[in-house]
């Protein structure tokens, strides 16, 4: 079964042969925690840095300062998993592609997610951030591999894709990797 995260968005699944995909992770993050030994597989569409007050639409997944907690809830809570037993990986958070940009906004999504897992005790093993490119996760439940097709970003002045520059093909990397680059199989 596919399964499609949306802006804001989460999705948890154990199904052997499951698909997890989100499109897009600009200044958002694409947050994903696999368990190898239960081979549960979690994604988060991180929107925003800071949940403030939550409206009756918004979902924990949607905050970087409370996603990584509700994650690794939903995961305990559905399937048992625990927290020293997950692999997790960040994509996303492109810097800004405007001058003038205050908000930098994939900055600071980045910096709370990192925040947020660090108060959890937990350490990410591999993040494919920053830069000026969009990414789309593509994410399989059984193994915990996690495809990440690149595009240069629309309006990135003098880079690739933008005015003067050569278009760039998608590239294709695969991960989760352990500590120190151990493949996917080791658990801490």
């Amino acid at each position: 079964m596919e399964h499609v995260v949306g802006i804001g968005g989460y999705a948890v699944s154990n199904g052997p042969d499951d698909i997890i995909k989100t499109f897009a992770l600009a200044t958002c993050i694409g947050l994903v925690y696999y368990s190898m030994r239960k081979r549960v597989l979690a994604m988060a569409h991180i929107q925003l840095p800071v949940c403030r007050a939550m409206n009756g639409s918004d979902k924990p997944s949607r905050f970087a300062d409370v996603a990584p907690e509700f994650l690794l809830n939903e995961m305990t809570a559905k399937h048992g998993v625990t927290g020293r037993e997950i692999l997790i990986s960040l994509y996303g958070g492109v810097e800004s592609i405007s001058p003038g940009d205050c908000f930098n906004i994939g900055e600071k999504n980045l910096a709370e997610v990192k925040n947020a897992l660090k108060k959890l005790g937990l350490i990410y093993n591999e993040a494919d951030t920053g830069g000026h490119e969009s990414r789309t996760l593509v994410a399989h439940t059984s193994t915990g591999i996690v495809e990440v097709i690149k595009r240069p970003m629309a309006f990135h002045p003098g880079g690739a894709g933008g005015p003067g520059g050569p278009a760039l093909r998608p590239v294709a990397r695969r991960g989760p990797q352990g500590p120190a680059g151990r493949p996917p199989g080791f658990l801490r």
